[in-house]
């Protein structure tokens, strides 16, 4: 996440004015046009005749253009301001949305799936940035947290209105066009307007960092989570209609895990009580334990149901404490903690669907939900550090490259 050069007085805007649009936007670029795809997939698969590798492909490009987008938005935030990044993120998510609902071929469909995962990128940093600016250092925690959990109001809003739609993907795919519209509209109005002076600089960061000891657990850690926990998002949807369930069960699970991520906000209570490297080891565990669970039983709803509340609540927690872990990783830098760790992750994910459509096509749904679990079990070997790791690290001296701006 980019780093603001400036920092406003909090009180001259309310932290409402950023807080809430924020939510919205991450809801929105998330929610719908990035998790629309996974939850609107067995539909578009049986029009369009595609196998699972080349969904497991087209998602992993919802990635790829997600990387690029937001390794861009730096320049036009620092040249055009928040309001002209936020507008385009908007702009891209209801471009991109647009497009997949009129795909007459999966060459279509998927141009229209990148463009979508590109408004994700552009959405998130200008809200950083935001926050560092117009928020009250108090404040700032809740405040991230709470535009964080924008993506699970999105996923949770999106399964109901896959539901009403039933076979009609294309009308779900219209309404999530008009939700990013309308949302854009005020997300702008609502920005602050930009002011020449401002620069903003994004961390430049640096393979380095991989072989670093103190580092390298965290991005390890964030690469692994990220390619099982992908699995998920674009291929459980249709698993569960694989396996028998009807098309509303299957887009009730996914609302549910949606609605279950919000949960984690709270996560940062306890990884105060419990320690940061308990709470991440017991979190990692009971995710590999959703998507295992999710493999073994995916024909029964309750299961399911049970498998979409521990990976919606715990994948959340995950990710809240990689965040937590970065910035005590680059204590003097934790911009660029943010930015290696959603590097980090971004490369799982666009590893992660690929595969996985190789794998469904060879091995079924079942035994490519319990490899996803194995992967998430793995990053288990590169948890936070104990006291006496951190002892013996606090003296390490470093030869990875430094930060810069």
């Amino acid at each position: 996440m980019a780093e603001a050069a400036v920092r406003l007085p909090s009180a001259t805007r309310p932290a409402s004015r950023t807080v809430l649009p924020g939510a919205a936007m991450i809801a929105v670029t998330f929610g719908l046009a990035r998790y629309g795809y996974g939850l609107l997939l067995p539909e578009m698969q049986s029009a369009f005749a595609l196998s699972p590798g080349a969904a497991g492909l087209i998602s992993s490009g919802t990635y790829l253009s997600y990387l690029v987008a937001n390794a861009g938005v730096v320049w036009v935030s620092s040249r055009l301001g928040p309001r002209a990044a936020i507008g385009l993120a908007a702009a891209l998510a209801a471009a991109g949305m647009t497009v997949i609902a009129g795909a007459g071929s999966s060459p279509v469909l998927a141009a229209g799936v990148l463009v979508s995962g590109a408004a994700a990128g552009l959405a998130f940093p200008p809200y950083a940035d935001l926050v560092a600016r117009c928020v009250h250092p108090r404040r700032r925690d809740l405040a991230w947290s709470t535009i964080s959990s924008g993506t699970g109001w999105g996923v949770a809003i999106a399964g109901p209105i896959a539901i009403v739609a039933g076979d009609r993907w294309r009308v779900a795919w219209m309404v999530f066009v008009g939700l990013a519209v309308v949302t854009g509209i005020v997300a702008v109005l609502l920005a602050p307007a930009h002011r020449g002076r401002e620069r903003l600089g994004r961390p430049q960061l640096s393979w380095t960092w991989f072989f670093c000891p103190k580092s390298r657990p965290l991005l390890v850690s964030a690469v692994l989570i990220g390619t099982g926990s992908a699995v998920w998002w674009a291929f459980s949807v249709a698993a569960l209609r694989e396996a028998g369930l009807d098309a509303t069960s299957a887009r009730i699970v996914y609302a549910v895990c949606g609605a279950a991520g919000i949960l984690a906000s709270v996560s940062g209570a306890g990884f105060a009580r419990f320690g940061l490297r308990a709470g991440y080891f017991a979190a990692c565990t009971l995710l590999a334990g959703s998507l295992a669970l999710l493999g073994l039983a995916t024909s029964h709803l309750v299961t399911a149901l049970s498998a979409a509340i521990l990976f919606g609540v715990f994948y959340n927690t995950v990710i809240a404490a990689q965040g937590i872990w970065s910035s005590r990783v680059f204590a003097d830098h934790p911009a660029a903690g943010l930015a290696a760790v959603n590097t980090a992750l971004t490369i799982g994910t666009i590893v992660g669907p690929s595969v996985a459509g190789v794998a469904i096509t060879y091995l079924g749904f079942a035994t490519t939900l319990i490899g996803a679990a194995a992967t998430v079990v793995a990053a288990l070997a590169f948890s936070p550090p104990s006291a006496n790791r951190r002892q013996i690290l606090a003296a390490h001296d470093c030869h990875a490259a430094p930060v810069r701006t």
